[in-house]
């Protein structure tokens, strides 16, 4: 009996390890990954996976560097909850007008139509922004948060209305949290929720178990021959490979973008993104998560 009960409990703990190690389709992160310095303190790194055939690129940005900040967009000059929270823009236009050296597209906002993807105008921000600590975008349930604290410390959760937003220097949100402690909290609603398994590109947001680093990633889709997206558990899974501890999806399809400035400070897209349809078009879009170098340190 007791030999039984072992090996049972093996069993047992060998399915959990299965479900918390292995959320999606089998891929495979390259160990020996080439890692490029852009800034001190920020890194980039892009490889791709042959089945299913994804592009992907990766920033790591070290969290404890004190002359990087994580900045969002600025509130719209004529600002309006929940209607005229940010200007839309491309993200090589956010970098520049924002400052940032290096950037990826945040938030799910409204109204989307096939004017305001290639236009300027007011876009309502759908989830938590605070941008240099001051209030874009109220908070939405269920919407999980990035944020960068006014003591520097990064953390991933989910701001309830009514919560104190004192603390918070920078916050940008997406729907889903794909990694929590490790573990992927939608592993079991995959069935109830048949769109977390459809195959879209896609930006996240991640941070290590130390918080020494946040990982901001997007990986390419909608493009057979060059890479075909990935599902929710895909991206969890290639996340927790990166080393991310905590993460959450933000938004994704034709608005994901990633952009640093060379030397030169010219924008330069990273990855391939579909914003208009065709590959390499761009969209313009309500909000950007980003670095900024500040002159000295705090």
């Amino acid at each position: 009996m007791k030999h039984f009960m072992n090996y049972w409990t093996n069993a047992c703990v060998a399915l959990t390890a299965m479900l918390v190690c292995s959320f999606g389709a089998a891929q495979d992160v390259p160990s020996n990954l080439e890692w490029k310095t852009l800034y001190p303190g920020i890194e980039h790194a892009h490889f791709t996976i042959q089945e299913p055939l994804l592009n992907v690129n990766v920033l790591r940005i070290d969290a404890t560097n004190p002359r990087l900040t994580f900045h969002t967009t600025s509130p719209s000059k004529n600002w309006v909850a929940d209607e005229n929270e940010t200007d839309r823009r491309t993200l090589p236009d956010s970098v520049i007008e924002e400052n940032m050296v290096v950037a990826v597209n945040a938030n799910f906002y409204r109204p989307f139509n096939a004017e305001t993807r290639v236009s300027r105008g007011p876009a309502d921000n759908k989830g938590l922004v605070v941008s240099n600590g001051v209030l874009v975008s109220p908070t939405l349930d269920g919407f999980a948060s990035f944020i960068q604290n006014k003591d520097r410390t990064v953390e991933i959760r989910s701001v309830s209305e009514g919560d104190s937003l004192d603390n918070i220097q920078t916050a940008v949100s997406g729907h889903n949290t794909v990694l929590k402690n490790g573990k992927c909290p939608i592993v079991n609603l995959v069935e109830s929720q048949p769109y977390l398994k459809e195959r879209h590109p896609r930006t996240l947001a991640g941070i290590s178990q130390d918080k020494k680093y946040v990982y901001l990633v997007t990986i390419d889709g909608r493009q057979p021959e060059f890479s075909v997206g990935t599902s929710m558990l895909e991206s969890a899974e290639i996340m927790r490979q990166l080393g991310v501890y905590d993460a959450v999806n933000l938004d994704g399809g034709g608005s994901t973008t990633m952009v640093y400035r060379d030397e030169s400070g010219k924008p330069i897209v990273l990855n391939r993104p579909v914003g208009l349809g065709p590959a390499n078009t761009l969209r313009h879009n309500a909000n950007a998560l980003g670095v900024k170098i500040l002159e000295q340190a705090p």
